[in-house]
């Protein structure tokens, strides 16, 4: 007799704890909402506390906390946080920043602002993941989000942004690699062109130039990605139905790295 899959066993996340940063707005609001919704006890972190307080009213099982990805502290008190509602079971990275400027324009104080949000918090949120995660092998998964702009030029005036991203794609094969004995595993998501309010902010009135911005570069249409489009890959490399997989980095991008 033929076993019927279960579908939605395969991909909730019940009984799980998850920790979700920059969860105010766009693409992190939508991976709380819907881990939440597939079961998970949802930590949702953000410096935005105005937009994070309206999260909690749109769907249950979610916790807000106040985070400042750029200071060390904040870090370690995200993860006290989380210890009290329990075992840190899955780790999404997605708080970030993104100023366009001009490559020569780049300063110093721009250049250590971006590596301190979008490089050193997240390589310190995945050290507080993996201490825990380790402890008696019990395993978890770390989705960190970066972008396909870590693997191909696509917009000018982004050099700085481009690097910190490449920066998270060899922090995450590098802690998938060390920590899968402990059942550990570490996957990217690189997001293309998400249409959210962080990303017209820092593109208001600025001239977006670059591949990108080409006419018929995205095989599968010129609209730009939904923030739950990569919600749902978040979803996928948070559940066991990819058990077997880390150390990836998952373009969801329309197939804009392949045109």
């Amino acid at each position: 007799m033929t076993s019927v899959i279960n579908i939605e066993e395969r991909f909730s996340l019940a009984g799980k704890s998850a920790i979700v940063t920059g969860a105010a707005t766009g693409i992190g609001r939508e991976i709380a909402k819907l881990f939440s919704g597939a079961g998970a006890k949802v930590l949702a972190a953000d410096i935005n506390e105005k937009d994070l307080a309206t999260l909690d009213h749109e769907c249950g099982g979610v916790t807000t906390t106040f985070y400042d990805q750029g200071d060390p502290d904040s870090v370690v008190a995200l993860f006290a946080k989380a210890d009290e509602i329990g075992d840190t079971d899955v780790l999404v990275n997605c708080a970030a920043i993104f100023p366009f400027r001009p490559f020569e324009e780049v300063d110093t104080a721009l250049l250590d602002k971006m590596f301190a949000i979008d490089v050193r918090g997240p390589f310190q949120c995945v050290q507080q993941a993996v201490k825990r995660m380790k402890k008696g092998d019990r395993g978890g998964s770390i989705v960190n989000i970066s972008s396909v702009n870590s693997l191909k030029a696509c917009i000018y005036d982004n050099v700085h942004y481009g690097i910190s991203k490449a920066a998270i794609n060899n922090l995450t094969v590098s802690v998938a690699l060390e920590y899968a004995p402990h059942n550990i595993r570490v996957n990217a998501v690189l997001p293309g062109g998400v249409g959210t309010e962080q990303a017209g902010r820092a593109a208001d009135g600025y001239p977006l130039k670059g591949p990108f911005t080409q006419p018929g570069r995205m095989p599968l249409g010129n609209n730009v990605c939904r923030p739950d489009d990569i919600a749902n890959a978040c979803l996928f490399l948070a559940s066991d139905a990819s058990s077997y997989i880390t150390g990836q980095l998952l373009a969801v991008d329309g197939g804009f790295l392949v045109s």
